[in-house]
């Protein structure tokens, strides 16, 4: 802490000695009116655009120590025990449908009100209807050469053109000297 910490003071308004910006008995400013708090590091520190002490930006959010002194208790919060856990509520045993609430109808479109579960076509025309959403049975007989397959042949015949066009190029047969 600075020097200005370090000498005692005493309390204006009851009397009591402190070495602090703030007395401990009754909450008055005892210093430093113009350092800040610091909102990050809980430290007291002077005015400036950023923090000294953890590089915080100090605009707009900062405290001045009057501003806190003014605010008194309203504006600390101190820590305590936390609230004790409510008690374990009654376990419901199940619900059951109550058979004497009557509902009223649903108000639905007439295109929905003629569809009914009589009128829903049988398995077999759905079958038809959506070939494409029906699982695999069996696994596709192959009908023929695959493409990866023809693409390997058609490199290994490329290469030995290749190596059998050097091989002729090495044993002079070009222009033969």
């Amino acid at each position: 802490m600075d020097q200005t910490a370090a000498e005692t003071i005493t309390c204006p308004q009851c009397g009591a000695e402190e070495d602090g910006f703030f007395c401990r008995n009754c909450g008055a400013l005892l210093r430093g009116e113009d350092y800040i708090f610091c909102p990050r590091c809980h430290q007291i520190v002077p005015p400036g655009e950023f923090c000294n002490r953890c590089g915080q930006s100090l605009g707009g959010i900062a405290l001045r120590l009057q501003q806190l002194a003014l605010a008194g208790d309203e504006f600390w919060v101190t820590a305590s025990q936390p609230p004790a856990p409510p008690p374990p509520a009654e376990e419901v045993v199940g619900w059951e449908p109550d058979e004497t609430v009557q509902l009223a109808d649903a108000e639905l479109p007439d295109w929905l009100r003629e569809i009914s579960p009589e009128s829903a076509p049988p398995p077999d025309v759905e079958a038809r209807i959506y070939p494409a959403l029906q699982p695999i049975k069996e696994e596709q007989a192959r009908s023929g050469p695959s493409l990866v397959m023809i693409l390997v042949l058609l490199m290994f015949v490329l290469m030995l053109g290749i190596a059998l066009l050097a091989l002729f190029v090495l044993v002079g047969g070009i222009g033969g000297s």
